[in-house]
């Protein structure tokens, strides 16, 4: 459903600045840039889907296992846990915009990805990830906190880069999905085989 008249209305709305990487692909030829805009909304939505099971699934098992080691309310009353105050200001934040008196469960769901991928970084190796988070990614075969970090934090950007709108057709894609399932695989190979089971980013990429 495109006419000369509808890609010109498209430019307009989507924006020139915004269309500036489909035009430089498309050697500003404006139709196929817009091809290229469209394919990108189509992988974005796809991978909408597997990158909710992988922060879902992150977020419960980095929770379950903090929990059993720091009791189940180390959200709320903070005492216990040694986090750093970048982590605290991102749970008062949650708190805030949950709702009045929230529960634990209400944080949970409010915190952002980037406090559970900041949750593995180097400044907690010697102490959460040491004491009880190595044991959420049971399923790989080198345990180094630094490959998970490494891992997760690049899903975060591409996260954020689908979140935002912004170009992801120019990147290896298929290698993308392939590094967040097996990053699922490592905290529950059964989840990582249900979402990709419902999961339509290969059928997309094969498809464009």
């Amino acid at each position: 459903m495109r006419t000369p008249q509808i890609n010109s209305a498209l430019r307009l709305t989507i924006s020139d600045q915004r269309l500036t990487k489909y035009l430089e692909e498309s050697d500003h030829d404006l139709d196929r840039s817009i091809d290229l805009y469209e394919n990108n909304m189509r992988l974005s939505e796809a991978f909408y889907l597997p990158l909710q099971h992988l922060e879902v699934c992150l977020r419960n098992k980095l929770n379950e296992c903090i929990s059993d080691h720091y009791g189940c309310d180390w959200l709320v009353q903070q005492t216990q846990i040694p986090l750093n105050d970048f982590s605290r200001r991102m749970i008062n934040q949650a708190k805030e915009s949950a709702t009045e008196n929230p529960s634990h469960g209400d944080v949970v769901a409010e915190l952002k990805f980037a406090f559970w991928v900041g949750l593995i970084s180097r400044g907690y190796d010697q102490t959460l990830w040491r004491s009880c988070l190595h044991s959420c990614f049971q399923n790989m075969d080198n345990k180094r906190r630094s490959i998970v970090h490494g891992r997760l934090n690049a899903i975060r950007r591409f996260r954020n880069r689908v979140a935002h709108h912004e170009p992801i057709f120019h990147l290896d894609c298929g290698l993308r999905y392939t590094e967040l399932q097996e990053a699922i695989s490592w905290m529950c190979e059964d989840t990582s085989n249900w979402s990709n089971h419902h999961s339509r980013v290969t059928e997309i990429l094969n498809a464009l």
